[in-house]
């Protein structure tokens, strides 16, 4: 009778050591998982980005983009012309195209040290095309987004760390 106990105690014990092996403080142990983490939930928008699958740096100049998008807003409204279009950052900043993507999928991840590369291929279907920009990654506690380097020259910018420090370093007002 104690033998069932046995198996299902030491099948428990194995699938708690599974689990506490594929989850890291944050949930993400891998590159790719942190990349389908990130890209999964997010639709297009860097200021509903979940800004915790970012590195701390990256997200300092997200939060900062945001920051500067309502102070111009606020200061356009309060100027001489208060129907001006306030500075905004337009655009997709966390892939190569401006009008975004409608499917992603992740090739390899190369991983050396506490720095990770994985390759993701970007579909955007209504403008029938194709790219592949290269996410890098940094183990802050788990795999976090520190950079997209842009590889298929749809954009001005080289990154979406290029894109952010271009606008942060505009002035606020229009």
């Amino acid at each position: 009778m104690t033998r069932p106990y046995v198996r299902l105690a030491v099948t428990a014990a194995s699938l708690l050591t599974l689990a506490a092996c594929q989850t890291g403080p944050d949930g993400i142990t891998s590159p790719k998982a942190a990349v389908r983490g990130f890209y999964g939930p997010y639709e297009g928008d860097f200021r509903q980005a979940e800004t915790a699958r970012l590195s701390q740096s990256l997200s300092t100049e997200v939060e900062r983009a945001k920051a500067n998008e309502v102070e111009s807003t606020a200061q356009t409204k309060a100027g001489p012309n208060p129907t001006d279009k306030p500075r905004i950052l337009e655009g997709e900043i966390f892939a190569g195209l401006n009008e975004g993507y409608t499917h992603y999928r992740m090739g390899p991840a190369r991983v050396i040290g506490d720095r990770a590369s994985v390759a993701v291929t970007f579909t955007n279907k209504g403008y029938k095309t194709r790219w592949t920009d290269d996410v890098k990654l940094v183990n802050e506690n788990g795999w976090k987004i520190d950079n997209v380097l842009f590889t298929g020259g749809w954009t001005s910018q080289t990154s979406t760390r290029d894109a952010l420090r271009q606008f942060n370093a505009l002035p606020v007002a229009p």
